[in-house]
């Protein structure tokens, strides 16, 4: 669980029963795309990284049905780009995270102009849960809450948040990965945890009944 969320307000830290890291992308979960026919350096790093770009699109708003297909796509492009890419000291994921960060955009304006599943495949979701799986449920209707609170937050404060609160990322290596100032990243952050606090406030409100 994060320990950074652990200290926010009530609303968040409900949240962070949500958001443990190893609970986002179980290793036996994942539908890990096939990787086949690459050199063993991109393979490892594929093997190295693949879930936390799997996790991530998911944080930054790809629908679960679509993981899959753009975990592999992220990996595509770097594959292609591999050859020319130079750690400059920023290291090889924040290199991915700005290609899957890319590929949400590209995700999430593709939806907007072609709308399949008004909730995103949540309803068909919930009916693919075996009824005596309560906690199961549970943590999932948590994380779907988190999720729609996500998706109210502008894809690039969105980015700030996930990789602060939920990567526990520093400052600085938010910056570096996402091509931002230090000042920057302070910025998005705190516009971006109180609108994920309003954005949860107004999920337990609706739950509630209030």
């Amino acid at each position: 669980m994060s320990g950074r969320l652990l200290s926010l307000s009530p609303p968040l830290a409900q949240a962070a029963e949500a958001v443990d890291v190893d609970e986002l992308a179980p290793e036996s979960e994942v539908q890990r795309p096939r990787q086949s026919g690459i050199d063993l350096s991109f393979r490892a790093l594929y093997e190295k990284e693949v879930d936390f770009i799997w996790r991530n699109l998911r944080r930054l708003g790809v629908p679960e049905a679509d993981l899959e297909d753009k975990t592999q796509e992220v990996f595509v492009v770097a594959h292609r780009r591999f050859a020319e890419f130079v750690d400059r000291g920023f290291g090889a994921r924040a290199w991915l995270f700005q290609i899957a960060l890319r590929v949400a955009a590209d995700t999430r304006r593709h939806r907007r102009r072609h709308p399949e599943d008004a909730d995103g495949g949540a309803a068909m979701a919930r009916q693919s849960i075996e009824a005596d799986q309560t906690g199961s449920i549970s943590r999932r209707e948590r994380l779907a809450r988190l999720d729609r609170a996500l998706a109210s937050i502008q894809l690039e404060k969105r980015a700030v948040l996930v990789l602060y609160e939920i990567e526990e990322q520093t400052a600085p290596e938010i910056a570096r990965a996402l091509g931002i100032s230090v000042n920057t990243v302070y910025s998005r952050l705190r516009v971006a945890r109180a609108e994920l606090e309003l954005a949860l406030k107004r999920e337990l409100s609706v739950r509630g009944g209030v």
